[in-house]
């Protein structure tokens, strides 16, 4: 194959980007939403709304989650949760600027809004302002050093700008601190991948599909580091399997992906 296709996935939910261009490997972990309870029947306070819209935004309905954040703010214009969490849904709907906007006004309440700085940071990442996207990261361990998912997208931003040396560090430090993060091993494979180190890239895909079995995009990767090594058997049953995972899905776009990549590689 003649590149290493980068691919990379949320940390909790189910977004996915295969790219194999070394100018746009950087990937947006989102942080996922848990409900503080039961939605009301008769939703009349600040917080029903903000349950009624977690609820929402659980089953995919963000449209549906931005309208109830909306009467939760409407009732409570100082409610930081009920920004961020719209931000959340906002950035789902394709609207990174509304939902940085959304952040700026949760952070507004409560300066020391960690989710919400790494939140504002991925938002950003996606828009490109990856030297904003890393300020916001870098906020966010100051005020949660154990933020193991900011020290993550802080990598993901250093890797997008070249420097996968304080990439690597991120990673080794988000593996440390949740041992069992296997975005963070993958996109740490991808980093020592895109150094040269093949086989050091394969040990931590090996360790993400330990932790997640159904982990798509590291058997996508893990089969491309096989490749760029030559062994043709192993990089195609590791795309093979990829495409199973990416096709059950229905994850169309990440499934022809790797398709592409079987084809490149002759199968």
């Amino acid at each position: 194959m003649n590149a290493v296709c980068i691919a990379a996935l949320t940390a909790l939910v189910a977004l996915a980007t295969v790219s194999c261009s070394n100018d746009d490997d950087v990937l947006v972990t989102e942080i996922g939403v848990r409900p503080a309870g039961r939605p009301a029947a008769r939703p009349s306070q600040a917080r029903d709304f903000y349950i009624q819209g977690q609820y929402k935004q659980i089953k995919g309905d963000s449209q549906g989650a931005i309208a109830s954040y909306s009467r939760a703010i409407n009732l409570n214009p100082n409610y930081g949760s009920a920004y961020n969490s719209r931000g959340l849904a906002r950035f789902d709907m394709g609207d990174q600027q509304g939902a940085i906007e959304d952040y700026n006004e949760a952070l507004t309440i409560n300066s020391n809004d960690a989710q919400a700085y790494n939140n504002r940071g991925n938002a950003r990442a996606a828009r490109g302002d990856r030297n904003g996207a890393i300020e916001d990261y870098s906020q966010a361990i100051r005020l949660s050093p154990k933020y193991a998912e900011a020290y993550n997208n802080r990598g993901n931003a250093l890797s997008a700008q070249g420097d996968r040396n304080g990439a690597i560090e991120d990673y080794s430090q988000a593996i440390r601190l949740a041992s069992n993060f296997a975005v963070a091993y993958n996109n740490r494979g991808n980093a020592r991948a895109a150094q040269g180190d093949r086989e050091g890239a394969i040990a931590d895909y090996n360790e993400a599909i330990r932790l997640a079995p159904n982990f798509a995009a590291a058997y996508n990767n893990r089969g491309n580091a096989y490749a760029a090594l030559g062994d043709k058997q192993k990089a195609t049953q590791d795309l093979q399997r990829a495409a199973q995972i990416f096709e059950k899905q229905s994850n169309k776009q990440l499934y022809q992906q790797v398709m592409n990549n079987l084809q490149e590689l002759g199968q």
